[in-house]
């Protein structure tokens, strides 16, 4: 007797297939529309062009040469990453609005560019040279970041710098500055844009602190030296 047969491996191996075809472009869609394109990453640099005054200029500079020191910066902002906050005790990084260039690197940049503009030393370097320099200056970043307050957005940079006597390690002068401006939008670029405007405000005040500071060293290493006391003679 001859047994017909049915040849059944095709429709049933066929099924599986439709099936994950199907829920693929079903994963597709609901991607497009509920999740949509990715993000734009987008990069943000600190820039500002310094001013200087015009009777700052007109004293002109100090007999000094000073080196700027490399930055350091606190370990929750060395990354490229922007930091935001809405509290003293969370921090939170965004994922598509990052730094062009390490910030605290950018904040150097521009302290260098100030001095110079300001011609309040003779010499300003940032690296070692032949001759060793008069002073040295340090520059610690503590904060740079966006913070969201409950009704507006503010840019909030906290940086320290230091005026250091290259001879002796003294430090001659030592200031923390810390300052938050409210954003006219809240949207990361005007947080940038008022970060570089502190910014530019900040180095008027170094430049204004360290005047003084200059003026007493010139006077202090220009004075004569006292004459020599010699012994009586009996």
């Amino acid at each position: 007797m001859i047994t017909a047969t049915r040849n059944f491996a095709r429709p049933f191996a066929a099924a599986p297939l439709l099936a994950l075809l199907t829920a693929c472009a079903l994963v597709s869609t609901l991607t497009g529309c509920f999740f949509g394109k990715t993000p734009e990453t987008r990069y943000y640099t600190l820039d500002y062009t310094p001013v200087s005054t015009e009777p700052r200029l007109a004293r002109g500079p100090y007999p000094f040469a000073v080196r700027l020191r490399e930055p350091s910066i606190a370990e929750a902002y060395r990354r490229s990453q922007i930091v935001y906050r809405q509290s003293a005790y969370q921090m939170q990084f965004y994922s598509y609005n990052l730094w062009a260039v390490d910030p605290e690197r950018m904040i150097g940049d521009l302290l260098f560019k100030h001095l110079r503009a300001a011609q309040l030393f003779e010499n300003v370097t940032r690296v070692a040279e032949s001759v060793p320099p008069d002073f040295q200056i340090s520059c610690d970043v503590r904060a740079i970041e966006e913070f969201d307050g409950p009704d507006k957005w503010f840019a909030h940079i906290a940086v320290e710098y230091q005026l250091i006597d290259e001879k002796t390690g003294q430090i001659l002068w030592k200031e923390l500055y810390d300052l938050r401006k409210a954003v006219p939008q809240e949207e990361p670029v005007y947080v940038v844009r008022e970060l570089a405007s502190l910014t530019s405000i900040i180095h008027d005040r170094v430049v204004e602190a360290l005047e003084p500071v200059l003026q007493e060293a010139q006077r202090t290493r220009l004075a004569p030296a006292a004459p020599p006391i010699r012994p009586a003679v009996r």
